[in-house]
């Protein structure tokens, strides 16, 4: 019984994508259909001699003197046709150089597949490969999923390996290969197949099952979790075989595939991470003019273009907490998104700052986005443009001071702020370079003077946030000019000198600043 039984095959897929067997189509034909056996043959009417489900190799030797014979060549592959013969493969180089028009024609006519063998190809190596395949089944399988795995993986070699890999899916599968992101956004894909339509259907089955169609199309597809995310690679062909056969194999094979590249990618973005980390370090610390040009080489992989300009970046957290993994991943893409330069390094908690991050930005094209993106729940100072990195601990310097003069300007229910460095006052500036306690002592130390009379107080910080203008102030304090002018020269007699004085009123402005300022921001202050 167990001779009755039907013997596994293989396919007319399986033995095209044979590439040591070098077959070229002619006539391309369904390349699911099973292939039992092969053999040569150059006799009259070779059908009546073949089991079905062959394959028969020729040279054309019935053809030699009659290569214009329609009739001749018709009857050949009618013959054929009538045996179940699953395709005629010609072995091109040895009796025509090419497969002869009429017989090209017939097979055509009569829907049989034609290839070509190559020249430097005998064909026992045909017949071996076919015969020995749908003898021994498991062999064969096991064989053909290590060349598609070897297939698949040499795609590793490339520089951008994901799209090679889609490249070489969609090759084998002889169709359309693609990535889609979480979103169903296309990563990579090759081929004309219905993209927008195989995600929709995808969708529905849950990213993976059975083969299905769409259109002319056949369809499969596997999820793939990836940085935490799920994605989705898909297959399409509008040879139904292929994908049945083949699909299982080269879905799985890709999926291993696309995680080890993502481990890989992960790998290397956490060492180039760390890397500009501490190139961030060395530039904040100070570097000699004389390596200025070795640096500027270590930035060209972080996307900067040696000597133009870039901008340190300093920003603070405004709900104090830090900044966590998306975060920091969000203002690396946004830059990649951008081509911007950028280096950056979370900072932690100090005494007198909270959390936040430190960063060397590329000034260019991108950067006001980037810039409106990172002051989105942080104060950020921006120092000036420069191109001399020995300048860096200068400019980060400014960074910080741009940064204290964010946190200032923060109000209620303002979820980020950002200041440059270039658009602040003098003032400002000199407020936001105190750098210890004792400094900002001595500045508030000048108005304290006043705090011992609140009206005099009041009145000064009124008078300064409105211009120095007499009527507006006793406007708005509800009190007859006379008494501001009156309480004014007090002022003048506790600080020593008139309010008419620019040096009095300089001195009062760095002192009480934050007071005049929050009285112009009132709303009952006219500015």
């Amino acid at each position: 019984m167990a001779d009755d039984a039907p013997r596994p095959s293989v396919t007319l897929g399986d033995v095209v994508a044979q590439a040591d067997l070098d077959l070229t189509a002619i006539v391309p034909g369904d390349t699911s259909l099973a292939v039992r056996s092969a053999h040569s043959s150059e006799i009259d009417d070779p059908g009546r001699w073949l089991e079905p489900e062959s394959v028969m190799l020729t040279t054309g030797l019935r053809l030699v003197g009659h290569e214009t014979d329609r009739r001749l060549a018709e009857a050949l592959v009618e013959g054929l046709r009538r045996a179940r013969v699953v395709a005629l493969f010609f072995g091109a180089g040895v009796n025509f150089a090419h497969v002869p028009a009429t017989l090209v024609a017939a097979c055509r006519a009569a829907g049989l597949p034609l290839y070509t063998v190559g020249a430097e190809v005998p064909f026992y190596r045909v017949e071996n490969f076919i015969n020995a395949s749908a003898g021994a089944p498991e062999a064969y399988q096991l064989r053909r999923a290590m060349r598609l795995t070897n297939e698949l993986v040499e795609s590793l070699s490339s520089e951008e390996p994901t799209r090679a890999l889609i490249a070489r899916l969609a090759s084998l599968c002889r169709g359309t290969a693609v990535l889609y992101g979480p979103t169903g956004r296309t990563v990579e894909s090759t081929g004309a197949g219905p993209l927008q339509l195989i995600w929709a259907e995808l969708q529905q089955r849950r990213w993976s099952g059975p083969a299905f169609e769409i259109g002319r199309w056949t369809v499969m597809g596997r999820s793939v979790g990836l940085r935490g995310n799920t994605y989705v690679v898909a297959i399409a062909s509008r040879n139904p075989g292929a994908v049945a056969d083949l699909g299982p194999v080269l879905l799985e094979t890709t999926q291993r595939l696309l995680g080890g590249i993502n481990a890989i990618n992960r790998l290397a973005v956490s060492r180039q991470r760390h890397e500009g980390v501490q190139l961030l370090t060395d530039l904040q610390d100070g570097i000699p003019i004389g390596r200025e040009q070795r640096y500027w080489e270590r930035l060209e992989p972080f996307l900067f273009r040696p000597f133009l300009p870039v901008r340190a970046v300093l920003a603070r957290s405004v709900n104090g907490r830090a900044l966590d993994g998306d975060s920091v991943q969000g203002l690396l893409s946004g830059a990649e998104q951008h081509t911007l330069g950028l280096l950056l390094a979370e900072s932690t908690r100090t005494p007198s700052a909270p959390p936040g991050f430190t960063a060397l930005v590329a000034d260019a094209p991108g950067l006001e986005a980037w810039v409106a993106a990172a002051s989105d729940g942080s104060a950020l100072g921006l120092s000036e443009p420069f191109t001399d990195l020995s300048a860096a601990p200068d400019a980060f310097g400014e960074a910080e001071a741009a940064a204290e003069i964010a946190v200032e300007r923060l109000r209620p229910g303002v979820t980020g702020a950002q200041v440059r460095i270039d658009d602040v006052d003098p003032a400002s500036w000199l407020l936001a370079r105190r750098r210890s306690q004792r400094d900002r002592d001595k500045v508030a130390r000048y108005g304290d003077t006043l705090r011992r009379d609140p009206d005099v107080l009041a009145t000064v910080v009124r008078y300064l946030a409105l211009g120095m203008d007499v009527a507006q102030t006793a406007a708005v304090l509800y009190v007859h000019g006379n008494t501001v002018r009156y309480r004014l020269r007090k002022a003048g007699e506790m600080l020593g000198g008139p309010l008419t004085d620019a040096a009095v009123v300089a001195n009062l402005y760095l002192s009480l600043r934050k007071e005049i300022e929050e009285a112009r921001a009132g709303a009952a202050i006219p500015r």
